[in-house]
């Protein structure tokens, strides 16, 4: 194969490249003006937050003149204040607490321009700090609007169900999981393994508390009870959480940890959810008389959502599957 062949296929590949980048910024462009986006009437406080606003249909409809394909918003759909949408897909790191804080901070500058929140919640729960931190953006929502809603269409367990509280309302569809309010340790000990090949483990600290149970060292029993009493003070948390939004929720029953689906939370009148329903149904109904603005982070460049995104992904499940070390919600 001669060098210019390898240079003129090399050539041909970037300019394929180049013009598929191109189309791809254009038909993203195409398609946000499809939605009449008002820059005006859209807020931008974080430069790597979009909108997508959604007029309502309800009142398009009733405001269509015969014969008419693309009817205009109504005065009375631009005078009223519109509903956000937030979404949060969490998993066991709750990675993406920072960027769900800046949605908020979009909806915290704009208040007086939003009627309600909906905040569509899937999370299966997971490490405490980074849950603790999502569940104070959610107090700060609460804080901010008139009315918060939660909707959840598959999961809100543990973590996920403890960031659900500051709702004013929470939807679920019936076979999603809710509950789990209790903390789990998952601490692997090596000791012994290392032991085999002739390996000591040493750990020095200064502070007898400062390391206490570990992957390699050996936990006195002192260790061992302060570290479960670590566990129990985070649960008396959640439960002081739980109490502060809902205190209807039947604590002898939901303290233990346990998680059912929604609907049988409903039957048994454990009070962890106030309505069965799933968020594509309220989202529609409120969209009948309401605007709806979907506030998301930016779309991440073609190598941040392709090897960067790969790899990423690939680390994520290996922590997944093994978890490690760590205190979970």
């Amino acid at each position: 194969m001669s060098l210019n062949y390898i240079l003129i296929s090399a050539a041909v590949f970037l300019l394929i490249l180049t013009l598929w980048i191109l189309l791809r910024r254009k038909k993203k462009f195409k398609n946000t003006s499809r939605l009449e986006l008002d820059p005006v009437g859209l807020w931008r406080y974080h430069s790597d937050s979009e909108f997508e606003k959604k007029l309502s249909y309800g009142l398009a409809r009733e405001n269509e003149k015969p014969g008419s394909k693309n009817p205009k918003p109504s005065k009375e759909s631009k005078e009223k204040k519109p509903v956000t949408v937030l979404e949060f897909n969490g998993d066991i790191r709750a990675k993406q607490h920072r960027g769900f804080a800046s949605l908020v901070d979009e909806v915290c500058v704009n208040k007086d321009k939003v009627s309600e929140v909906v905040v569509v919640i899937t999370s299966p729960g997971g490490m405490v700090a980074q849950y603790g931190h999502v569940y104070s953006q959610m107090e700060r929502l609460r804080e901010a609007v008139s009315k918060l809603t939660v909707c959840i269409d598959v999961v809100a367990a543990s973590g996920g169900y403890l960031m659900s509280l500051p709702a004013n309302k929470i939807i679920a569809a019936p076979f999603s999981m809710v509950g789990s309010v209790g903390v789990v340790a998952f601490v692997p000990n090596a000791r012994k393994l290392l032991n085999k090949f002739d390996i000591e483990p040493r750990t020095f600290t200064a502070g007898n508390l400062k390391r206490t149970v570990g992957l390699f060292d050996e936990a006195s029993k002192e260790e061992i009870e302060h570290f479960q009493g670590q566990l129990e003070t985070i649960h008396n948390q959640f439960l002081a959480a739980v109490r502060k939004y809902r205190p209807q929720v039947r604590f002898q029953e939901i303290e233990t940890g346990a998680h059912w689906s929604a609907e049988d939370s409903v039957n048994k009148e454990l009070g962890l959810v106030d309505e069965i329903g799933c968020s594509e149904d309220y989202l529609m109904t409120l969209n009948e008389k309401e605007d709806l603005i979907l506030i998301k982070k930016k779309k991440g460049s073609f190598l941040e959502n392709g090897i960067l995104g790969l790899a990423g992904a690939m680390v994520d499940r290996a922590f997944d599957n093994v978890r490690g070390a760590g205190v979970f919600h």
